[in-house]
């Protein structure tokens, strides 16, 4: 096997999934990390007892930017920030892994992709259910014709997670910051453009935004979806619980897919086979959205299946459309934000609950 030169990456940006990155990095052979860089002197301080010795730590982007000795930077700071990031990143010829969105507003995004469009360097989103086995398993499965046409699109994500308050205002309402996701695998599954859709929301809490939205619709080639998310799944109780799965219906049959967060089971049930596969969840799956990048970059052409900038932008765009259309409605308000603020008691005194974010004082 023919053998590469590490490839030397910066994280710009050391928060929850900073610490992620970084942790995958340490992990792949093909990777080294050279600098971290956050304004927040604390994120450093725990930066540095993860790092690798010799591991640059600074406040300041451009010792990354301007780096000839960094050939990725890895942006996992807010989506306020991402423009100006990936502009530098053009502007300085660094190949970058981004988080979604890869701005703050419609209009940023649109500028990213025409900056992006015309570089010469590799940029991905990290677009983790793309690079999920489970999904790629369900896929082989529709494209050998074992189900028929593919004509229905179920996917449904609610666990008790972030509350409201917590960390998403950069990325937009929570549809907009994690249903994207949920968006684009429908989109990857139909392999076609949304045509049609309506939406209904509920403001939880008496929360301003919507913290559980359902949008259905259909592709412009007929199959028809749902897709439901929300982070209302029982936060306060006694022992919490998460309802996540991908049900695809055909003409013939049928394929589907649900999970605990430790076990994903994809049962599939076609015109001459009968399969139930049981595999570790793999979470955010950074192990292979860093592999496939690294062999791109280091044979000299694009992985096929390697997230492109535009499939983030176009999730985006539609998950401000579905938006849009559950505000159009009657959106119901049920609870008060006295239990919300004991949704976030809980989730910050207690450490109970799915997606926590890190605590800010450092604890010895």
């Amino acid at each position: 096997m023919k053998e590469y030169p590490k490839i030397k990456a910066g994280i710009v940006g050391f928060g929850r999934m900073g610490e992620i990155y970084l942790k995958e990095i340490m992990k792949s052979p093909l990777w080294e990390i050279r600098a971290i860089c956050d304004i927040d002197p604390e994120a450093l301080q725990i930066a540095s007892r993860q790092a690798p010795a010799g591991t640059l730590l600074t406040e300041n982007e451009m010792d990354i930017f301007g780096s000839q000795d960094i050939d990725v930077v890895i942006l996992s700071t807010l989506a306020d920030a991402r423009k100006d990031h990936l502009f530098k990143a053009v502007e300085y010829a660094k190949h970058v892994i981004t988080e979604k969105p890869i701005g703050a507003s419609i209009e940023e995004e649109n500028a990213v992709l025409e900056m992006v469009k015309n570089s010469e360097i590799l940029v991905t989103v990290n677009l983790p259910l793309r690079n999920a086995w489970y999904h790629k398993v369900i896929k082989e499965f529709i494209d050998s014709g074992q189900i028929g046409d593919l004509a229905i699109i179920r996917v449904c994500h609610m666990t008790p997670g972030l509350a409201p308050g917590e960390g998403h205002w950069a990325e937009g309402p929570l549809f907009h910051d994690c249903g994207l996701h949920y968006v684009d695998i429908a989109r990857w599954y139909a392999q076609s453009e949304f045509k049609t859709w309506n939406a209904q929301g509920i403001k939880m809490w008496n929360y301003q935004e919507p913290w559980w939205l359902q949008v259905h619709g259909t592709f412009e080639n007929g199959i028809v979806f749902d897709v439901t998310q929300g982070h209302v799944y029982g936060q306060l109780a006694k022992d919490l619980t998460h309802n996540g799965y991908v049900d695809l219906i055909g003409t013939k049959g049928i394929a589907r897919m649900s999970h605990n967060y430790i076990t994903a089971t994809v049962e599939l049930h076609g015109v001459s086979k009968t399969q139930v596969v049981k595999k570790p969840f793999g979470d955010k799956n950074l192990d292979i959205l860093l592999h496939l990048f690294a062999r791109s970059l280091t044979e000299g052409r694009r992985d096929p299946s390697l997230p492109k900038v535009e499939d983030a932008a176009i999730a985006s765009a539609y998950a401000w459309k579905f938006l849009e259309s559950a505000a159009g409605n009657e959106m119901p308000v049920r609870g008060d934000l006295e239990t919300l603020e004991e949704i976030k008691e809980r989730r910050n005194n207690k450490r109970i609950g799915y997606g926590l974010l890190r605590k800010k004082k450092i604890i010895e």
